[in-house]
């Protein structure tokens, strides 16, 4: 029983760490990619 316990909280704790990285990680995606265009000499991108 003790097992089953010590597995659904480390599923629990992973699917935690998924939530709060994905919208992170989108968002420096984001950031980044505008970065870059805008050395290249895109201003204004996604408007």
């Amino acid at each position: 029983m003790v097992e089953i316990t010590r597995e659904l909280v480390a599923y629990a704790i992973i699917g935690v760490v998924v939530i709060v990285a994905a919208p992170v990680a989108v968002v420096m995606l984001r950031r980044r990619r505008r970065v870059q265009l805008r050395r290249r000499g895109i201003k204004r991108y996604g408007h």
